[in-house]
């Protein structure tokens, strides 16, 4: 992550970034989309979630998705279909596998996001 990047990041997201490894995903312009961050902070707060989405078009539809209840759909759409909710869970352990390589946090053991 270069010097450039924290600055996009930063104002992406409204803050200076914490606990980041890297960038995970950048959109077609170059810029962060994704940043990878630690599992605890750097003041000791356990910190789930992993990829941290920043790009602000990014969170803007995923907002739009969240604010017309698309999560409730999808819950139920996983209690009905078992291959989905099979290929779900596998995303899950993926994830914190994932998480798992960055280093282990007692208190967020299993939590895919916060």
């Amino acid at each position: 992550m270069t010097a450039e990047d924290a600055e996009i990041i930063a104002a992406q997201i409204g803050r200076l970034p914490r606990g980041v490894v890297g960038v995970a995903w950048r959109c077609s312009c170059g810029k962060p989309g994704v940043i990878k961050t630690e599992p605890r902070l750097p003041d000791g707060t356990p910190f789930p979630t992993t990829y941290y989405l920043t790009s602000i078009p990014a969170v803007i539809g995923c907002s739009t998705l969240e604010a017309n209840h698309v999560m409730a759909e999808m819950n139920q759409r996983l209690a009905e279909d078992d291959e989905l909710a099979a290929a779900y869970q596998k995303a899950h352990q993926a994830y914190l596998a994932d998480r798992a390589q960055l280093g282990e946090v007692p208190e967020i053991a299993g939590i895919s996001a916060g």
